[in-house]
């Protein structure tokens, strides 16, 4: 469960980072989707530990684990809380953004006029049905495809580099249960020889117990058969 810790407190690290970044006026859509993929790798993590301290054997070592649960869950809670109000603080920012590229420094009269001022070629020509609008140009640029396309494949590798640090740290902690469960067989059968020294047992003696009850059950096997025997003599030749 350790490394699932440390990987729950680095991803935490990392998202605070990433909030940071986007209240100092990142608010770009890739870091957003960043910050979305961090938080959903942070839940499943904290599930993953929830679940493996469920399974946790020692008393001590499992309550630790409840309360660095309780911990994590409130930092993920207080997290996406930050992110929301981040996410809205960007929404009024560039609806503000926008507001001021339409209006200008003229002010809506101004475009107004700027409009109508046009002359009759021009709005001929730009109200022609066989003309090419220069922002529906197939061969033109088109930076929301290209956004989205690099927000995809950056949510993408971050979705892959969640899932090994995921199985790394599933791995390790296989490793360290099975580390565990062998100290405390170990733990165990030391327990048992001292109770048994404890007991005025060497073992030597429980050795020599162990060969002596092995004996006495061949012995028995033996004479039940041998009796049989002479039961089955008795019955042949005299009944």
């Amino acid at each position: 469960m350790n490394s699932l810790y440390t990987l729950g407190v680095r991803q935490t690290s990392s998202i605070q980072s990433d909030l940071d970044k986007m209240r100092g006026g990142d608010f770009s859509a890739a870091l957003q989707g960043q910050i979305s993929a961090s938080l959903a790798a942070l839940n499943r993590t904290i599930d993953d530990y929830d679940s493996m301290a469920k399974r946790e054997m020692i008393k001590a070592k499992q309550e630790k684990a409840y309360t660095r649960i309780q911990k994590f869950r409130s930092d993920y809670s207080e997290l996406r809380s930050q992110f929301e109000d981040a996410k809205r603080s960007a929404g009024q920012a560039r609806q503000a953004a926008q507001r001021s590229e339409l209006l200008g420094p003229e002010g809506a009269g101004g475009v107004t006029r700027q409009r109508f001022a046009q002359s009759p070629t021009t709005s001929t020509h730009s109200e022609s049905p066989f003309a090419i609008p220069p922002s529906s140009s197939p061969f033109g640029p088109n930076p929301s495809l290209r956004q989205a396309h690099a927000l995809n494949e950056h949510s993408f590798i971050q979705n892959t580099e969640t899932q090994l640090d995921n199985f790394i740290a599933q791995g390790r902690e296989v490793l360290d249960n099975l580390v565990d469960q062998r100290n405390i067989l170990k733990g165990t059968q030391k327990r048992l020889l001292d109770a048994a020294n404890t007991l005025g047992l060497s073992r030597d003696v429980i050795g020599w117990i162990e060969r002596r009850s092995k004996e006495d059950t061949v012995i028995f096997c033996v004479g039940a058969v041998f009796t049989f025997f002479c039961f089955w003599l008795i019955w042949h030749y005299l009944g």
